[in-house]
């Protein structure tokens, strides 16, 4: 049987309710065993999750929604050893399923989970926290922001004009940075980005090269440049090719701490927090059972 958290208000809200309706109809044609559990507020995922998983032993989890349901309903799992984990994504930007080699089709990505193939994923261990995709600061908490604010916009044009929103108050983010246990660095700059996946921000690729099955921890960071040369860096940013350019720094690395110096403001998985000075980060190789 699949313990299935969905959040109904993923996505598209028009079309939403065709597209669950659709997914329920092919769990039930198909004679699926389940029990639904619905979101209702900001962080009810992990609530349900920590319900389910304390009230059963093992077994299968399925999550429909996006990226930021998932990793709150990832959050609510403490042992991952006896749980395999599928998503079928139905949010706004789905990037780490995108990454992992999800097509957003819901009905075929279900398919694909009930098949039951498990394939490990890595995850990033922040602090106490869960994250699968990408964590960091910089322009992208800027436009998550503004995204926030854009309720009547939809999709990828919705993080468009949240990204024009964002230039034009322009502002540099400055942190210290020890990676794998080495001395720490002041920094500044304009993205600060550590990946697991390669992509954020409704289909952004930060880290064109990022593997969630690789056991590295891609650390992404663009200094400080001349408020002339942004355009340039966001346009590079937008083809995928911002590790090509000059100001870029990218590290492998397997863990790191990086320590706010002026109020730092983070996103995890597109949720965002500033719960803490200073966070530790460290990647944890093949630590998810998911079914792809």
């Amino acid at each position: 049987m699949f313990h299935i958290i969905s959040n109904p208000i993923s996505g598209r809200k028009k079309s939403n309710h065709k597209r669950m309706k659709a997914v329920f109809d092919f769990l039930n044609e198909n004679k699926v065993e389940y029990v639904l559990y619905e979101s209702q507020y900001y962080k009810h995922p992990t609530e349900i999750a920590k319900k389910i998983t304390s009230e059963n032993e093992s077994g299968d989890i399925i999550v429909i929604g996006g990226d930021g349901t998932f990793n709150e309903v990832l959050n609510g799992i403490s042992d991952f050893s006896k749980w395999n984990i599928g998503l079928v994504p139905a949010g706004s930007g789905n990037d780490f399923a995108k990454n992992i080699g999800l097509s957003a089709d819901l009905i075929e990505d279900l398919k694909r989970v009930l098949k039951k193939e498990v394939k490990p994923i890595d995850y990033i261990k922040v602090n106490d926290q869960i994250c699968v995709n990408v964590l960091g600061t910089g322009i992208d908490v800027e436009v998550l922001i503004n995204f926030e604010k854009h309720t009547k916009l939809k999709g990828s044009f919705r993080y468009f004009i949240s990204l024009l929103e964002a230039l034009f108050h322009i502002k540099w983010h400055e942190f210290e940075v020890s990676i794998d246990g080495g001395p720490f660095e002041r920094k500044k700059g304009l993205i600060i980005a550590w990946c697991n996946g390669s992509d954020f921000g409704g289909g952004i690729t930060i880290c064109p090269i990022a593997d969630s099955s690789d056991g590295k921890l891609e650390f992404v960071f663009v200094d400080e440049v001349k408020k002339i040369q942004i355009p340039k860096y966001l346009i590079n940013l937008m083809s995928g090719k911002i590790l090509k350019m000059p100001a870029t720094q990218h590290i492998q690395c397997e863990k790191a701490v990086f320590k706010d110096v002026n109020n730092l403001t983070l996103q995890i998985d597109g949720n965002i927090t500033n719960e803490y000075k200073e966070y530790k980060c460290e990647i944890v190789r093949k630590g998810i059972n998911m079914y792809r």
